[in-house]
């Protein structure tokens, strides 16, 4: 098979040559003036229209005296239209979809009763909650706000904490901890609502939120613990109440093992799911492009969404092709910035920057890319200051280009002195579910829990069946029927990982 490089390299090539005289086009419209330079005259004679018979991928389609679609043709051409206007809603909305599958989860299967209620994952998270990438090494706390529920809120965060606030659309909001504005020392943050008109009190951060539900995570370290001691401290530290009323009663459950489905659907429940979400929150809060595609779909807010059996077919046909291509983006990336290094199959979870931007534009790939695998968006989750944040990279392949599949053995060295400030961990993940690999064993090899290190300090990591005898340390167990992927985690990344003077290895197939 042909390595993903090699592929590529031949892309580049292919593209430099095709983009020649674009860009060269592009540089002379720039600077045309149609008044010098509009072009030889025409006439009507010179109007080309297309033709009244069209080859298509969903049939040829025919019109009659020319232009008037025929009636076989106008249902062939409706369905497509719905068809692709609810594959792109779809994949346009995944940040929203991703949000309000988190929130809705907690509350429906951590039982919250109000934002005052949050989960901890004293004993780590576990495969049975499925957070997207979400990792089994450090000990999380889960909050859901509803400012249109509570109006201004207020999250007392304790001191040390590292997390984020985002809203509804999966917007940044705020850090929270060294890298937010309490700078690691704790403090109240007051969530405004949309539209908010209230007095706003002294001693607050104030983050001026532009949609109702939030979703607020943080990790704890060190003297947070496990278990029962990690739930009392967060139960102690962290309270979340409206402005209005002040403190009241707070349940914290233990989510760990507790089972959990954070996942937006990939069938026709999607837009049901897209149906409440529009519903509740501000129409400002969505472009009247993206709602103008959705009421085309049937759905607007204000009105009942009910589609009927020909609309539904082709809602979950949009739904699985929207995965389908967001499966691509994150698999088998076209982007030329895609890999870290660029000799190495290690590649960016954040392309650019973690705003999706890119020469002025949406990077509407680099958006799927990453909220199709991935949960929580911060300007510090794509660290470049040397041991603040962290950075997180992911690897698909081994050192040939090939899929990383559960049925084979691999290797992978760690070389000595990883530029990291705390620590680092590389966990497995299931490909389907880009959440935390079921394979019955060990998922996880992180610095913080022991590992054999080889005379030179480098680290052999083996993934597979079984161990190789005294590196069980050392050894992922993966899933013989799928295949998986990695994440390698950089808590604190230093000069040798932004500097890129250090460099990880790819995995290596055992035979």
């Amino acid at each position: 098979m042909k390595t993903k490089l090699l592929i590529n390299l031949i892309m580049t090539g292919l593209l430099t040559v095709s983009m020649a005289a674009p860009v060269y086009a592009e540089s002379e419209a720039e600077t045309r003036n149609l008044f010098k330079a509009a072009g030889q005259k025409q006439t009507a004679k010179d109007f080309k229209p297309a033709p009244d018979k069209i080859k298509t991928n969903f049939g040829t389609l025919k019109f009659e005296g020319g232009a008037f679609p025929d009636e076989a043709s106008t249902q062939r051409i409706y369905d497509e239209l719905d068809l692709q206007r609810a594959t792109q809603a779809y994949m346009d909305f995944l940040p929203s979809l991703s949000l309000y599958g988190i929130v809705k989860s907690q509350v429906r299967d951590f039982k919250f009763k109000s934002s005052s209620d949050f989960a901890v994952m004293a004993d780590f998270m576990k495969p049975s909650e499925n957070y997207l990438t979400g990792n089994d090494v450090t000990v999380y706390a889960f909050a859901t706000l509803d400012l249109k529920v509570d109006g201004a809120t207020v999250m007392e965060i304790p001191a040390g904490m590292y997390g984020n606030a985002n809203d509804a659309v999966f917007k940044y909001l705020t850090d929270f901890g060294p890298t937010g504005p309490d700078k690691g020392k704790g403090g109240k943050y007051l969530f405004l609502p949309p539209g908010y008109k209230g007095k706003v009190p002294q001693g607050y951060f104030v983050i001026h939120s532009a949609g109702y539900r939030i979703w607020a995570m943080m990790r704890g370290f060190g003297e947070v613990g496990n278990g029962d001691q990690a739930v009392n401290w967060f139960k102690e530290r962290l309270k979340v109440y409206p402005l209005e009323s002040g403190p009241r009663d707070t349940t914290v459950v233990n989510g760990s093992g507790m089972g959990a489905n954070t996942l937006f659907p990939e069938d026709a429940s999607a837009f049901t799911m897209l149906n409440e979400i529009i519903q509740y929150e501000p129409a400002e809060l969505f472009s009247a492009e993206q709602l103008g595609r959705l009421a085309s779909l049937g759905l607007e807010k204000g009105k009942p969404f009910n589609p009927d059996a020909r609309m539904t077919g082709i809602l979950d046909q949009a739904a699985k092709q929207g995965v389908a291509m967001s499966r691509a983006i994150v698999y088998a990336s076209r982007d030329k910035e895609i890999n870290y290094w660029s000799n190495r199959h290690w590649e960016k979870m954040f392309v650019r920057n973690t705003e999706f931007v890119n020469n002025g534009h949406s990077d509407i790939d680099a958006r799927t890319l990453w909220h199709y695998q991935a949960i929580c968006v911060s300007p510090n989750l794509l660290s470049t200051t040397a041991g603040v944040g962290t950075a997180y990279l992911t690897s698909f392949r081994d050192k040939e280009g090939d899929y990383l599949l559960g049925d084979n053995t691999y290797r992978l060295t760690v070389p000595a002195n990883p530029p990291v400030k705390r620590f680092w961990a590389v966990t497995a993940y299931d490909p389907m579910s880009r959440s935390l690999l079921d394979s019955g064993g060990n998922i996880t090899v992180s610095s913080t829990r022991g590992v054999d290190t080889n005379p030179d300090g480098s680290v052999d990591i083996y993934f597979g069946q079984k161990a190789p005898k005294g590196m069980e340390k050392n050894f992922i167990k993966t899933d013989p029927k799928k295949g998986f992927f990695v994440v390698f985690r950089f808590y604190g990344p230093l000069k040798g990982y932004i500097e890129k003077t250090w460099t990880l290895n790819d995995f290596e197939l055992m035979k």
